[in-house]
């Protein structure tokens, strides 16, 4: 029997670090330097630690959640070491940056990862480059717009992000659906 405290932190424990950073950045003053490496430390250690829970449960890891992760494990090497042009170059490009980092991690798993960018373990619908190369352009599009309406929170942050986890559940969905409409043939 699957244990129901499991049943419920795996889907959710890779979101932590977004949730953490977006909760403490809208609650506090960010208006110095100093006061973004509490936000930048907590996300990257949330971030850290979902992605070596997840390996540990042997489960795979969502790249998206991981390019998010990447993002913010930058960010705080660029606070630590005083990289200024760093973090405000990512203060600029606002969700750019994220989305940059995700293409980066999606590209890196898409030819590296057996699982792909989409991170399926049996392929079904699509190859696991086809199902990776159908999120890489997502991930591209969600880049293009966030980039062409980087002055609009919803166009630009909210809806490129929405836009893009709801490609990858909607390429596992129809993935799995296929698998197993594959099985009840056979």
């Amino acid at each position: 029997m699957k244990n129901p405290v499991k049943n419920i932190i795996d889907p959710l424990i890779e979101s932590v670090s977004l949730t953490v950073f977006l909760l403490y950045i809208h609650l506090a003053d960010m208006s110095l330097r100093a006061d973004w490496l509490l936000p930048y430390l907590l996300a990257s250690a949330a971030g850290v630690g979902a992605m070596v829970y997840m390996y540990w449960r042997g489960l795979i890891l969502n790249r998206l959640f991981v390019g998010i992760t990447l993002y913010f494990c930058s960010g705080l090497i660029g606070l630590i070491t005083g990289w200024d042009w760093l973090n405000q170059t990512y203060g600029e490009l606002g969700a750019v940056a994220m989305l940059g980092w995700i293409l980066l991690a999606g590209l890196i798993a898409s030819f590296i990862s057996p699982y792909g960018f989409l991170g399926v373990k049996t392929p079904g619908y699509f190859s696991v480059i086809g199902g990776s190369l159908l999120l890489l352009l997502a991930g591209l599009l969600a880049t293009a717009a966030s980039f062409s309406f980087m002055d609009n929170k919803l166009l630009g942050e909210w809806l490129p992000f929405i836009f893009l986890f709801s490609m990858r559940s909607l390429l596992l969905q129809l993935d799995k659906k296929m698998l197993s409409a594959a099985a009840t043939a056979a």
